[in-house]
């Protein structure tokens, strides 16, 4: 019994984790838990048959969940459809983390950890987890305890946070929530304003325009920014463009946030000549800017 116990508050905690993670890019916070998501963590064991090692459990459509709408596009960073429920975005993170290729759309080191908690559980090698969506199209998985060690040894490889500089177009998602895109090229990058550090009414001017932000990049088990914590956001000023690369985390000696690679090379002279781009890494700029100092002299300071 006391293993059955730990199994399903494992499950709870993964559920919970992966569906804080879909809708706020971070898969714990401080304080108590929002209404929205007690709600959706309200689960129903529907019985257990003497000497049966299956129970039967009824979980929320998030749709479904009151006080809740899940129309609202600025809440999630994942949008899920209204039949999911927690127990299927924690599937998918079960699923995937078992994937040598996966990106972490799912899981991150929270998510990962509970996950492993299902496999401690029983405390024998030998145990294997399988839950089954029944009369709908929902997620499932499979987990045998025996696989967890190889899981475990991802959590290493799960970049840290880390301060970087973003400059690109502000598209905003949600003013009341504090919510943005960066749009950087081809690719976007997803934000939160810090509201310890900055106020939600300083995006509206900026919506629509370039714009620079400084903050804390959270960063997705293959490197790729999962989403920006916005401490200082600004209109672009003239000197910015060392800031429109994607930030992207090292990954077993892969390329740095904010840094340009010995790789990237631009043609010089009439021969076809290539010189290498220096090594930049624009967060040595951290807290000057915007400061009272032109961003030109900022960087030529590093020379």
């Amino acid at each position: 019994m006391d293993s059955l116990i730990r199994a399903l508050s494992a499950l709870v905690k993964t559920a919970e984790s992966a569906t804080r993670l879909a809708a706020t890019g971070r898969s714990g916070g401080p304080g108590a838990k929002p209404r929205w998501l007690k709600a959706a963590l309200d689960f129903t064991v529907t019985g257990l048959e003497p000497g049966s090692t299956t129970l039967g459990i009824v979980a929320p459509r998030l749709g479904d969940v009151p006080e809740f709408d899940l129309s609202q596009q600025d809440l999630w960073l994942q949008q899920p459809s209204p039949e999911d429920t927690s127990l299927d975005l924690g599937a998918r993170a079960t699923a995937e983390v078992q994937s040598s290729a996966a990106p972490g759309d799912y899981f991150d080191g929270n998510v990962l950890r509970a996950i492993l908690g299902m496999g401690d559980a029983a405390r024998n090698l030998g145990v294997r987890y399988e839950l089954i969506a029944e009369n709908r199209k929902g997620t499932g998985f499979v987990l045998e305890a025996s696989a967890c060690p190889k899981i475990k040894e991802r959590l290493q490889f799960i970049p840290a946070p880390r301060a970087c500089v973003a400059s690109g177009r502000l598209d905003e998602i949600g003013h009341g929530l504090g919510r943005f895109r960066l749009l950087m090229g081809s690719a976007s990058l997803q934000g939160r304003l810090d509201r310890s550090h900055l106020d939600v009414e300083l995006l509206r001017p900026l919506w629509g325009r370039r714009a620079t932000v400084q903050g804390i990049v959270h960063f997705k088990s293959n490197g790729q920014p999962r989403f920006i914590a916005a401490r200082r956001i600004g209109a672009r000023a003239e000197g910015d463009k060392i800031f429109e690369l994607m930030p992207v985390a090292e990954i077993g000696g892969g390329p740095v946030a904010g840094v340009l690679t010995e790789s990237d090379q631009v043609g010089v002279g009439s021969r076809g000549s290539t010189k290498a781009i220096r090594r930049v890494d624009p967060m040595v700029l951290w807290g000057a800017w915007p400061g009272d100092e032109p961003i030109e002299e900022l960087l030529a300071a590093l020379d």
